[in-house]
């Protein structure tokens, strides 16, 4: 396939995940603020069908037009953008022959321990108050809202990465 023909496929489905964010929902109602939507597993299948450049183009496009679309939020589209490219990033340094439901553990659980420091670092600025004084707002420890961060996005990227391998499977002759 041509990069130009690659491109373009990465861009639509760059776009494409931009309507999967509409569907989103919190994994743990007693921490609204983490929300899961799937599209990261079209970013996802756009590394399994190409690479990681491509998927970074994928990634790029959908969170431009997301803040422009809906959001208009740069922190949150920030913390987005950072999520999958640690994500893809870690998938794509694995490349071991290990089982993949593995990899997808690994890379998610590097997104936990990344969040659980941007949060850190973001919430301060987002919501106005410490990590800690967050943690009590919602009722929780500083450590439960470490864990629950840590297991949100584990939740979330493995059945991103599940989702887009089975897109990827689906789609995959298509575009040999």
């Amino acid at each position: 396939m041509s990069r130009v023909k690659t491109l373009s496929t990465a861009g639509i489905l760059g776009a494409l995940s931009v309507l999967l964010m509409f569907l989103e929902f919190p994994i743990f109602p007693f921490a609204s603020f983490l929300k899961f939507d799937p599209s990261a597993l079209l970013i996802i299948a756009s590394l399994f069908l190409f690479d990681w450049k491509t998927a970074m183009f994928s990634l790029i496009t959908k969170d431009i037009v997301f803040y422009f679309v809906k959001s208009g939020d740069l922190i949150g589209v920030s913390m987005d953008f950072i999520a999958i490219f640690t994500f893809i990033s870690i998938l794509t340094i694995f490349k071991l022959n290990i089982n993949k439901y593995i990899k997808y553990s690994i890379s998610s659980f590097g997104v936990g321990i990344i969040m659980v420091l941007m949060n850190m670092a973001i919430i301060p600025i987002y919501f106005k108050m410490s990590f800690s004084e967050a943690a009590k707002y919602f009722g929780l420890s500083s450590w439960t809202l470490i864990i629950t961060i840590i297991a949100f996005n584990m939740i979330k990227f493995i059945i991103d990465a599940i989702l887009g391998d089975l897109l990827y499977k689906r789609i995959k002759n298509f575009f040999s």
